[in-house]
């Protein structure tokens, strides 16, 4: 089944961004158009309106000036009785005519601006504002002038001393002055408030423009998130899929398959990843059916090696080999089928403790069991006391194939008498694929496999159960109890050999007691103190009615022969 989304992840994600992009400038359009109209309105103020204000405000400035200049002349000629001082009279007839040059010079200034203003206005109320200002300031430079020429005039009759001709003047030109004066305040009146409105103006308009700004963004990440949402849903849930079940495999499950939804890169990897489960699925039933055969362990090796005599190397390891004792006997009494379902389930319990503790089974020949515990099936400094561990509860395995023989065997009476023995042995061997070209087999062979077998072997000897070389009993430490039971030339010169008790901690106070009197006993045999040693040995039984390497020793001293050791070639 595809989707509708057949599109590539880059060209999906594209998309998203180029929508999110769109929707992005064009909130930022309508900011700038916003924006700009209140930068207009401030353009207006910042260049027009405040510095024509400004000009207003030094034409009232100096308007003040000369009406003052005016009135020290007119108050110098009034008062001084005749007396008058012509420099200063002329100063300040100077200044009069400087103020009144500068109030001339300001209006044109201002009806300059005005025009440059009006021309480059932004906004429709700037325009009628200056419109309206304009007309004002030539009235006001019309008004100027003839209130400058009522002024010269008075001035001019003061001079000639036609007080009452002066006098009338100047009582008409005070009000003429005064409403001057209001006619210049209220245009600056008027700017004033119109520049404080404008600011206003452009304040609330900034505010809506920001306003808007926020609104108009919230809604296109509203909009480009749902978008995003949408688009990101249909690539996160196949690959929240491929991840659901990526760890169903990691728990064992093989049994998946995703379904295909789309034909972008997640459709190819999903196909992919089912593929690849396919092939792991296979692989894994291969793993089972030669697991059978031989340990997964091993076979998960050789699938990870290229080269099938890769990790064929010596080292040090620990053998495992027990043999069903009386296995002859055994076999005349059973019938082939019965045989081989009692084979089967005896090796089917030996087994468990072996893999149960990491040991990997090299083989079964007959009725005997070979195993073996090395690098990298465990830990280098684990082999030898993993290896004990398994070779004592093979013992509780016995207990229950002996229990179950009625039922295995279908018989009540005349059941087999059932007993193991096991030999351990330590040292260097080679473990690798070992055959020809066309057959190999994994295996490890060495002197060390042999002396695992002459050690079972060695157990009819001496009546026991284990017994381990001196490597063995040194490489386990700690963590089991022996007794050391002869000294024989396993492989050259005479060492000693022992037999695993229990795992240290958990043994049998008795059989702890057997070792400590079984060492003395030894200890005594061996300084050829015969009668001592046989009292000893007793003592042994006294603890142990059946110990077998006891009643051995006792065997040796009471008989004719002279060998007080077993060699064997």
């Amino acid at each position: 089944m595809q989707s509708r989304f057949s599109l590539s992840i880059g060209t999906k994600i594209f998309g998203i961004a180029s929508s999110m992009l769109g929707l992005l400038l064009g909130v930022a359009y309508l900011n700038h158009v916003r924006i700009r109209q209140v930068n207009y309105e401030l353009i207006d103020i910042a260049y027009y309106l405040a510095p024509l204000t400004e000009d207003i405000a030094n034409i009232n400035v100096h308007v003040l000036e000369e009406e003052i200049h005016f009135e020290r002349m007119v108050r110098y000629y009034t008062i001084s009785n005749n007396q008058i001082d012509s420099a200063i009279v002329n100063a300040e007839e100077e200044a009069f005519k400087e103020r009144s040059e500068r109030v001339k010079q300001d209006i044109a200034t201002a009806i300059a601006l005005a025009d440059k203003a009006a021309q480059a206005a932004h906004t429709p109320e700037d325009i009628l504002e200056i419109a309206r200002i304009r007309p004002l300031l030539e009235v006001l430079a019309s008004e100027h002038q003839n209130l400058h020429h009522y002024s010269l005039d008075i001035i001019d009759r003061l001079k000639t001393s036609d007080q009452e001709a002066a006098t009338l003047l100047i009582d008409q030109i005070t009000d003429f002055k005064d409403d001057f004066d209001h006619r210049i305040q209220d245009i600056l009146f008027e700017l004033t408030a119109f520049i404080e409105q404008s600011a206003k103006h452009a304040q609330a308009t900034e505010q809506r423009t920001l306003n808007l700004s926020f609104w108009l963004t919230g809604l296109a990440s509203g909009i480009g998130l749902l978008f995003s949402a949408w688009v990101t849903a249909g690539l996160v849930r196949p690959v929240r899929r491929l991840v659901n079940n990526t760890e169903k495999i990691e728990q064992g499950n093989l049994n998946v398959e995703v379904p295909v939804y789309s034909s972008d890169e997640i459709g190819q990897l999903t196909e992919s990843f089912n593929h690849m489960v396919s092939k792991i699925r296979e692989k894994e039933q291969l793993k089972a059916t030669f697991g059978q055969y031989v340990d997964p362990r091993i076979v998960e090796t050789l699938l990870g090696q290229p080269n099938p005599t890769e990790g064929s190397q010596r080292q040090m390891m620990t053998l495992f080999f027990s043999d069903m004792a009386n296995f002859s006997r055994i076999s005349e009494l059973l019938t082939p089928t019965g045989l081989v379902t009692l084979i089967n389930r005896y090796f089917t319990l030996a087994s468990a403790p072996i893999k149960e503790h990491h040991g990997v089974i090299n083989q079964f020949v007959g009725d005997a069991v070979s195993a073996f515990w090395a690098p990298p099936f465990v830990d280098p400094a684990d082999h030898a006391k993993l290896a004990c561990y398994a070779a004592l509860e093979q013992f509780d395995q016995l207990t229950k194939l002996r229990r179950s023989l009625p039922d295995l065997l279908g018989i009540r009476k005349g059941l087999p008498e059932i007993n193991i023995r096991i030999g351990l042995a330590s040292g260097e061997a080679l473990a690798g694929n070992i055959g020809s070209e066309q057959s190999k087999s994994y295996t490890v062979i060495g002197p060390v496999t042999r002396l695992a077998e002459k050690l079972e072997s060695l157990n009819k000897v001496y009546g026991t159960r284990i017994l381990m070389t001196a490597k063995t009993r040194e490489l386990a430490g700690n963590t089991i109890e022996v007794r050391e039971i002869d000294r024989i030339a396993l492989a050259g010169e005479p060492e000693p050999i022992y037999e695993l008790l229990g795992i240290a901690g958990s043994t049998d106070n008795k059989l702890i007691l057997l070792r400590d009197c079984f060492q003395t006993a030894l200890e005594i045999y061996r300084n050829m103190s015969g009668e001592e040693a046989i009292s000893r040995f007793q003592a042994c039984l006294d603890v142990v009615p059946d110990d077998g390497p006891s009643t051995y020793y006792l065997n040796l001293i009471t008989s004719s022969s002279s060998s007080k050791h077993v060699h064997i070639s």
